[in-house]
């Protein structure tokens, strides 16, 4: 009996490509279905509707991009450049892998709500490393969360702007402006 991992990968793929090109409420089963080649009740194999295949997909994703910032933040590299990685980190995702930043970026106000409180997610990674970098006398002080906020808000927002069309450039071409741009909100200039 075969465990339908490979299916499972697929229709995950191909629902986060759509989602990310024409929303969530608009792509429909059928469409996955299609775009996945595979029979229209095969998704409900894996999943019970097409909202708890966003909510799993969200969270799966969400918790990967945290775990990869992890591993920069426990790096061994000084605090600028873990900052300076995270950066390169998300234009780099955001270039090589447009649908998957997209449905994160565009699916994250429907789903942040459920988020588990111990899940490795990129805003506690980053607050965290704001907090270290604070009680080391290396960060400015002031809330570790509002920081990591707008550090998020320096890379998102033109994500957002590239997103629909404002920002043509390729994204990785804007890492080393994000990234003064970030150390000037820590202070770490």
């Amino acid at each position: 009996m075969r465990d339908g991992t490979a299916t499972r990968n697929k229709i995950n793929r191909v629902a986060m490509e759509l989602f990310a090109e024409k929303g969530v409420t608009e792509t429909t089963t059928k469409d996955m279905a299609a775009g996945a080649g595979i029979a229209e009740g095969t998704i409900y194999r894996h999943y019970k509707s097409k909202d708890e295949l966003v909510r799993k997909l969200f969270l799966s994703l969400y918790e990967e991009q945290g775990s990869s910032l992890l591993e920069i933040a426990s790096s061994e590299e000084d605090l600028k450049q873990k900052i300076a990685d995270m950066i390169a980190r998300f234009c780099q995702l955001f270039a090589e892998d447009k649908a998957l930043f997209t449905f994160l970026l565009l699916t994250q106000h429907g789903q942040l709500k459920q988020v588990p409180d111990d899940m490795i997610t990129p805003v506690v990674v980053l607050r965290d490393l704001i907090a270290q970098g604070q009680n080391a006398g290396a960060i400015k002080q002031g809330d570790p969360d509002l920081m990591a906020a707008m550090v998020l808000g320096v890379v998102v927002q033109p994500a957002v702007f590239h997103v629909y069309g404002r920002l043509t450039q390729d994204y990785k071409s804007f890492t080393q402006d994000l990234t003064e741009a970030a150390w000037g909100v820590l202070g770490l200039n």
